[in-house]
């Protein structure tokens, strides 16, 4: 319990350094005014509970085999983002109309980037690594995920905030806006995240 709770404040102190990022790659795919900090509330409950959770599953099951550590925590993330992700939209964007759905788009973009990620971490991290080497490494493949699975990302927005499906998303040829904020953010917040993981704990 100890360190599932150290991972989850590791996991707040990546959201708190990198949030502004994420709010202006939300106002950059719907085209809205977005406050730096809208919203923030959710993912310091809830983000930071499921992420936590996704790296206590991964570093428990990863002796016993590593496929399953990362079908298994991607899984789980994939399953629990999903009401986060939609509290996290209405909280940034308050007056804009949601739309129902969506859950199959998340489970994909967090299992998908959740295996790229870990995977090419476990490639370039061993118990020698040092935390400014963890830090550099969990910031850049976490990096390498995202990027894989931001079309989702942006299925996801338009699905939820204009009722796009993804056949209509891809016609309209705009799937990386704001791909660059999301790519800053998701470095930046996971390098801080791997950081105090390996001070705290000591590995992932």
């Amino acid at each position: 319990m100890k360190m599932f709770v150290l991972r989850c404040l590791a996991c707040n102190a990546g959201i708190v350094a990198s949030y502004p990022l994420e709010t202006m790659k939300v106002a950059t795919q719907t085209e809205q005014n977005v406050s730096p900090f809208a919203g923030i509330e959710a993912p310091i409950i809830f983000s930071s509970f499921t992420n936590g959770l996704r790296f206590q599953i991964y570093s428990f099951i990863k002796p016993y085999s590593f496929f399953w550590a990362l079908i298994i925590s991607g899984s789980v993330n994939g399953i629990l983002e999903y009401p986060y992700q939609t509290v996290k939209l209405q909280k940034q964007l308050p007056r804009k109309k949601l739309y129902p759905g969506g859950q199959r788009i998340i489970f994909s973009k967090e299992l998908l980037g959740t295996i790229v990620h870990f995977y090419l971490f476990s490639l370039l991290v061993n118990e020698q690594t040092g935390a400014l080497q963890t830090s550099l490494y969990g910031g850049l493949t976490a990096g390498v995920g995202m990027t894989l699975v931001y079309p989702l990302d942006t299925f996801f927005v338009n699905y939820k905030t204009r009722d796009m499906e993804v056949e209509d998303s891809i016609d309209e040829g705009e799937l990386w806006k704001g791909y660059l904020f999301n790519l800053a953010r998701t470095i930046l917040g996971y390098s801080v995240t791997m950081f105090i993981q390996s001070k705290l704990i000591g590995g992932v």
